[in-house]
């Protein structure tokens, strides 16, 4: 069972466990837009998802992340997020370890590969009007859609798209309320 723990500007997480990812807002401009369009989406009790910006597949017991960023996929320290608050999903023992080595190998291996813009358009458009449009080019990443993929190379989030998925969908699936 997945265990969700918030972390504030100043504070960081300990203990970290490869497979496991984190939820991020941030205030850049792309994050906006994500914010927005989701907003249209999580409405009610379900707006809290909406906040939610950004995520990033844990890869290394001392923190280190693999995320989609403008610039392209790259690992990152989670220091890097000390000043903002994210949230770290902890899968838990049901993802074993052979699971969670498939996960982080995925993700290891899409360093270096470029940002996702027609995904991100695509993943908008479908937010906002409805339209399950997959626009996508071989090799580039959202940051959500690389969360997906590695998740579901170790079986989780199956149900969800990596083309249409968007930090608050994973937001959503493992209850990670802002």
């Amino acid at each position: 069972m997945a265990t969700v723990e918030r972390y504030g500007p100043g504070e960081q997480a300990k203990d970290f466990t490869p497979g496991d990812f984190i939820l991020a807002h941030r205030n850049r401009p792309i994050g906006a837009l994500i914010m927005l369009a989701q907003r249209r989406r999580f409405r009610g009790p379900d707006s809290a998802f909406a906040h939610w910006t950004h995520a990033a597949v844990v890869v290394g017991a001392d923190g280190e992340l693999v995320e989609a960023e403008s610039v392209g996929v790259k690992r990152s320290p989670v220091t890097k997020y000390r000043d903002r608050e994210y949230h770290l999903v902890r899968l838990g023992p049901s993802f074993g370890q052979a699971d969670r080595a498939r996960s982080v190998d995925y993700a290891d291996g899409q360093v270096g590969q470029a940002f996702g813009y027609l995904d991100l358009a695509g993943a908008g458009l479908y937010l906002l009007f409805g339209l399950p449009l997959r626009w996508m080019r071989r090799n580039h990443q959202i940051c959500s859609g690389l969360v997906v993929r590695a998740l579901q190379h170790g079986g989780q989030a199956e149900n969800l798209d990596p083309e249409l998925t968007l930090p608050g969908d994973l937001a959503k699936l493992y209850g990670a309320r802002a």
